[in-house]
């Protein structure tokens, strides 16, 4: 496993990648991280932590002229690696394509000081959101050269540290996600209102305990979230929170949807098309809501916001130990499935409360663009 893992992120993908040493001290968390990918041994957040401090890492550690070019082929060429190690964790890639939008980020602002003199700020802004969105008219005339714009080579040498503060901006960003959802939970909590939610989620945890926390008196349903039952420690914690909580099945959704004001929810991933990636169980949920028309709420950061779309509900998808369904003593004839996801399309979202703020599902794709470089989507 360890020696595979060697022959894969040694492989060059580019001429410039090819001089990457992937033996540097500076890898050190690179291969840490590998390792802990290929175990599924982190949550959610700490993947995405990790993957920004592994990527800082290397380009604190470049040595020689680190101009935008070298530090954006080696990070794609970590990225492609981190990503092969567990293709399901998709907030790797997200990770991954954020630090290359902040790496083009920091030479458009360059560039723009550069032929202006340093005297408009407003043309630093118009230069990045044009190298971010091409205009439309410039697409269909052919001439999306201000997109495609050569990486100059002539940048500053403390560009590598302007790249790194950036890169621990989002990390504190992604850190503190939590906080930040939460202070949102009173515009969307009201009195007495019965909120049903499933398995576990510590964004979900932090929105519905700032609700609490001020006074405010609610029900919550939590769904056990089998075989995982991760329902059983959500309400643990929200009893413990001074939550009035009840525990029911699955099976029992449906039944006591009727009762519900609210479903509210967090997630694995949001895909490009406004759906979500979430634990098991979450499309009968969603498709009970729907039924009794109950506003479908997702909690999210938007470092989980992924530039891919589904195909169906097997996209981005794995099986996971049947034991946890069956138990040891599952018959051997029989044929045991448990995957870890469930797609919830976007026409089952209501809204998406984030770190920036509530969104509708049809907005998704201009968070998307606000956050990722068009150039990066697809090359990972």
């Amino acid at each position: 496993g360890g020696d595979e893992t060697q022959k894969r992120v040694e492989m060059p993908h580019s001429a410039d990648a090819a001089h990457t040493d992937f033996s540097d001290p500076s890898y050190a968390l690179v291969k840490s991280l590998l390792m802990k990918l290929k175990r599924r041994q982190l949550s959610t957040t700490q993947v995405a932590v990790e993957t920004a401090e592994a990527l800082r890492k290397v380009i604190v550690g470049t040595k020689g002229a680190a101009t935008p070019k070298i530090l954006i082929e080696k990070v794609r060429a970590v990225g492609r690696a981190l990503m092969a190690a567990q293709p399901s964790e998709l907030v790797v890639g997200n990770i991954v394509r954020r630090v290359l939008f902040i790496i083009r980020e920091e030479h458009a602002q360059i560039v723009a000081q550069a032929e202006s003199g340093g005297a408009d700020e407003g043309e630093d802004e118009r230069t990045k959101t044009s190298l971010r969105h091409p205009s439309l008219g410039g697409v269909l005339e052919g001439d999306i050269s201000s997109f495609h714009q050569s990486l100059a080579e002539n940048v500053p040498s403390n560009f590598k540290q302007v790249v790194s503060s950036g890169i621990k901006e989002l990390v504190e960003e992604i850190e503190t996600i939590k906080e930040q959802v939460a202070d949102q939970a009173m515009e969307h909590v009201h009195a007495n209102e019965v909120i049903l939610t499933i398995g576990h989620s510590k964004t979900t945890f932090h929105f519905l305990r700032e609700v609490a926390h001020r006074d405010r008196k609610f029900e919550v349903v939590v769904a056990e979230g089998a075989p995982s039952l991760q329902g059983h420690r959500m309400a643990k914690e929200l009893a413990g929170a001074g939550i009035s909580v009840t525990v029911i099945s699955d099976a029992a959704v449906f039944a006591i949807m009727a009762r519900v004001n609210k479903v509210i929810v967090g997630c694995h991933a949001v895909l490009a098309n406004g759906g979500i990636l979430a634990p098991t169980g979450m499309h009968m949920v969603a498709t009970a809501a729907k039924h009794h028309n109950v506003p479908f709420v997702v909690c999210t950061g938007m470092y989980k916001l992924a530039p891919v779309f589904p195909h169906d509900q097997y996209s981005f998808n794995e099986l996971k130990c049947p034991a946890e369904v069956t138990g040891p003593s599952a018959p051997r004839s029989a044929e045991v499935l448990n995957p870890s996801s469930d797609y919830v399309p976007p026409d089952m979202v209501s809204i998406f409360i984030t770190n920036a703020g509530g969104h509708n599902p049809s907005y998704i794709y201009r968070l998307m663009a606000d956050n990722y470089c068009m150039e990066d989507r697809g090359v990972l």
